[in-house]
């Protein structure tokens, strides 16, 4: 006999009652409480989607008019103080959290808080964003300070980011996982596209031999799962799984060329520029440049990598394009605090001949929803690297890789089936996804496989799945 439960109440194991007999006690499923100090587009972002997984979520905001912003947007209890303060603290509830989040815009409110909760507080983790080497270190730290379990270093993620890109090519968006060897590209389809105006069954026939599945599709602001019917359209950005080893092929056959990154142009003597040049060894950097207008950055840079041509100029000045052959570089790679003149600068250098462009946005995420529409090869937001690797930490061991892609409303998750697992030894046809996930890949013994509704899943498999945000949390106790 079936027996159906209130919202928000779960199923516990049977347990003996008084009177001697066995029935299923019901008992409320008591989400995860997260306490974030900082509202500005991290902590704001951080909120977002925990808030979507159905985390209970306390946000502290010192600046009036920022709290009252984030109380009108978001589904969660806004707190009007400073995060120094133990009284807000005390308000927020902080003693009853899970985890406490620090997203401020300075490393010395950030540490100080996470210091007071971890002395004041029984709270498990304490996560703080720290941009200042002074603190962590050029390597990081060994162990905790003030008690911070976990310091994600903004700059030092985008840094990351954009490693992974050049170093595929820098002809899309791309995150690569642990366990397996397959990537996942962001790839804007123009008009005259191949793919454009056919429908994803008839791109799988056409390309049978070629192993690639579009997982995701972003269009006018709207982003799906796709289906066999789905129709491909200019504009649209597709999510595009498939191995390394292939990759070349696959990109060749939908039309996109691949150019080898030589020559790579840096503009912007930033804290990222330096964390994206440790990413590659002296013999790869004498092949780097970078255009930076402040005598004493330029001095800094060519004394910690005297292996790159350094130029001091202002990158808008017209003459720097043609006295530096700006036009022979394979790459541009902008990283100013300025978002409007990084993407500009961009836009321009393509168009005077440089065949790639990356451009990095550090304040306005709305800038995101431009640059599908612009002549930019890839765009990275450095508040979606830091949410990246704040919810990567957070779920822990659960999930060997997970990523936010395309505007955060689709989450990439790769996932090591247990032996406990109750789709192990079903069809993926046979699992009632509802058009809200879709299993990308199969990785089985270090083999990759573009999977059907015939795969049968086994223990010890790792998953590639790509889920809508809004069902993500309800998708993943499917699978665990």
């Amino acid at each position: 006999m079936s027996r159906r439960c209130r919202p928000g109440w779960v199923n516990s194991k049977i347990r003996p009652c008084h009177e001697g007999k066995s029935r299923d006690r019901l008992i409320p499923e008591v989400p995860m409480k997260v306490v974030i100090l900082g509202a500005e587009v991290r902590g704001f972002q951080i909120a977002k989607h925990l808030i979507e997984e159905r985390k209970n979520v306390v946000l502290i905001e010192p600046d009036p008019k920022k709290a009252a912003f984030a109380a009108s947007k978001l589904d969660c209890l806004v707190i009007n103080g400073s995060g120094n303060d133990l009284s807000v603290l005390k308000q927020a509830g902080v003693g009853d959290a899970d985890i406490f989040i620090s997203m401020t815009d300075s490393d010395e409110v950030n540490m100080v808080a996470c210091g007071l909760v971890s002395s004041e507080f029984n709270v498990g983790t304490k996560i703080a964003s720290i941009r200042n080497l002074n603190y962590i270190g050029s390597e990081g730290l060994s162990g905790k300070i003030l008690g911070i379990d976990y310091i994600v270093n903004p700059e030092a993620e985008v840094a990351r980011a954009i490693h992974e890109s050049i170093d595929k090519g820098a002809f899309s968006d791309v995150i690569t996982f642990q366990k397996t060897d397959l990537q996942l590209h962001n790839i804007k389809i123009s008009a005259d596209s191949r793919l454009a105006d056919k429908h994803v069954r008839t791109i799988r026939r056409y390309m049978r031999k070629y192993d690639f599945l579009i997982t995701a599709i972003s269009r006018d602001q709207e982003v799906f799962i796709p289906t066999g019917d789905t129709l491909i359209k200019g504009g649209d950005t597709l999510s595009l799984i498939t191995e390394q080893k292939g990759m070349a092929k696959v990109f060749r056959a939908l039309g996109i060329r691949k150019t080898k990154i030589r020559k790579v142009l840096l503009v912007g003597g930033s804290k990222t520029a330096r964390f994206l040049l440790r990413h590659f060894t002296a013999q790869e950097r004498k092949h780097f440049a970078l255009v930076e207008a402040d005598s004493e950055t330029c001095k800094e840079f060519q004394a910690r990598y005297p292996e790159i041509l350094i130029i001091k100029s202002d990158i808008t000045d017209e003459v720097l394009y043609e006295d530096e052959d700006i036009a022979s570089y394979d790459l541009i790679v902008t990283l100013t605090d300025n978002d409007e003149l990084n993407i500009l600068t961009a836009i321009f250098a393509k168009r005077i001949g440089v065949a790639r462009g990356i451009a990095l946005v550090k304040h306005n995420n709305n800038y995101l929803r431009l640059t599908p529409h612009l002549d930019i090869d890839s765009t990275f937001a450095m508040s979606h690297s830091t949410v990246n690797s704040v919810l990567r930490y957070i779920r822990g061991g659960r999930y060997a890789s997970a990523y936010s892609i395309l505007d955060g409303k689709i989450e990439v998750v790769e996932l090591p089936l247990e032996d406990e697992s109750p789709v192990a030894g079903k069809k993926i046809k046979d699992i009632r996804l509802k058009g809200k996930a879709l299993i990308a890949a199969v990785t089985r013994k270090g083999k990759n496989m573009i999977p059907t509704g015939e795969t049968e899943l086994a223990a010890g498999d790792v998953l590639l799945i790509t889920a809508d945000r809004m069902a993500f949390e309800d998708v993943m106790k499917i699978f665990t």
